[in-house]
């Protein structure tokens, strides 16, 4: 993957700073051993040469649309808590950094409800303090959210009527893999639809909330020289994710039972990061959605994992998938002590916003790239990179 420099549309992406073209804008990644840090960085490695430097874990040298060319450091925990103003601060110092990504998170959706004060240190408190010390040093920040937000009712609201007509047609041409069965009513008014940006949230769960707070802390230090990304389902080759369980349990279960009644979009971490970079080169800021195309339950995302698995020789033997419903599943856990987290029914994003920001203006960024194909080609694209 090449990214071009380009110009790009006032409004949608803000000036920055002026630079020499030969000296490097440095870019920090949190949260170095998450999956999608680990996605940033072998997408970064196809973009330019990768390099390894001693002073951090990773370095990369791309190039910016000012010309200059980025290097980029991944750090761990270990070498940058953010939950620790003192820390940032001195990172910083050394760093120099022109943008940061925010990987770093407290993703453990149900431990969460008992654990919300850390859930908050980490979802909430420390993109605060990487916003106020952007803020100070002159860097962007980019954070990375998820659909956790919504509370799982997305409908068409006079509020934002026209917002929805233009992602819809920014949508066109892509397949939804709408299933009216699965809506809470039969009238078209009140379908569940793809959230926009500007469907207000409503978080269920502990995480969620965090996550929420997280976003607002960020808008409310850095305003429009922030950028937001949430998306849906992250799955990818690197760490604890939806599809590594399932192969794991597929060799080792006789059956499953798999969740039918939560409907999203599955997201390759890879792809994710592609988009991630050229919202960088770019230097684009504000509230982007981002996720694969087209929608599917829990369980059908299950059976078409078993499915591909198969025809790539990852799995040598089928195993029955069981659709069961979330209430059923929470009474399981409750029986065994464990309290779930409340999920939304329905958290499937639009793209249509982020898309349009950058197809106008990077010819990369075209229907046949993976960033914009369905779930089951994205999903397809990473298990070939395990067979």
């Amino acid at each position: 993957m090449k990214i071009v420099a380009i110009k790009v549309k006032p409004l949608q992406c803000v000036e920055t700073r002026a630079t020499d073209a030969n000296t490097p804008q440095v870019v920090i990644i949190t949260g170095a051993k998450s999956q999608l840090a680990e996605a940033l960085l072998r997408v970064a490695a196809d973009i330019g040469e990768l390099a390894l430097n001693s002073i951090a874990n990773t370095s990369t040298n791309i190039s910016a649309n000012t010309g200059a060319p980025l290097k980029l450091y991944a750090l761990s925990r270990s070498q940058l808590d953010i939950t620790d103003a003192a820390n940032i601060a001195a990172v910083f110092a050394q760093y120099r950094p022109s943008w940061v990504i925010n990987c770093a998170a407290y993703n453990a959706v149900d431990a969460a409800e008992h654990d919300a004060i850390e859930a908050h240190r980490v979802n909430a408190l420390g993109p605060e303090l990487l916003a106020q010390q952007c803020l100070l040093s002159g860097a962007r920040l980019l954070h990375v959210s998820s659909d956790y937000v919504f509370g799982g009712h997305a409908v068409c609201g006079i509020a934002h009527a026209t917002e929805r007509a233009v992602s819809d047609d920014r949508e066109a041409g892509f397949e939804q893999h709408q299933n009216p069965d699965l809506a809470p009513n039969s009238n078209p008014n009140h379908l569940p639809r793809p959230f926009v940006e500007l469907d207000a949230p409503e978080p269920l769960s502990a995480y969620g909330k965090s996550k929420l707070l997280g976003e607002q802390k960020v808008l409310a230090v850095l305003g429009e020289w922030a950028t937001i990304v949430r998306t849906s389902w992250l799955y990818g080759q690197d760490g604890h994710n939806f599809v590594k369980t399932m192969l794991n349990l597929m060799r080792t279960q006789p059956s499953l039972q798999v969740i039918v009644d939560q409907i999203g979009c599955p997201t390759w971490s890879d792809a994710l990061a592609k988009v991630i970079w050229q919202l960088v080169m770019q230097q684009c800021s504000g509230v982007f959605h981002y996720s694969a195309q087209g929608q599917c339950s829990w369980y059908e995302f299950a059976c078409e994992i078993q499915r591909q698995a198969l025809a790539l020789n990852l799995l040598s033997l089928p195993v029955v998938i069981q659709p069961m419903t979330s209430a059923h599943y929470a009474k399981q856990a409750l029986n065994r002590g464990v309290n779930l987290a409340k999920r939304p029914s329905y958290s499937v994003l639009n793209s249509g916003k982020l898309r349009s920001t950058l197809v106008a203006h990077n010819a990369l960024s075209m229907p046949e790239q993976i960033e914009w194909q369905d779930w089951r080609q994205q999903l397809n694209c990473m298990l070939r990179r395990l067979s």
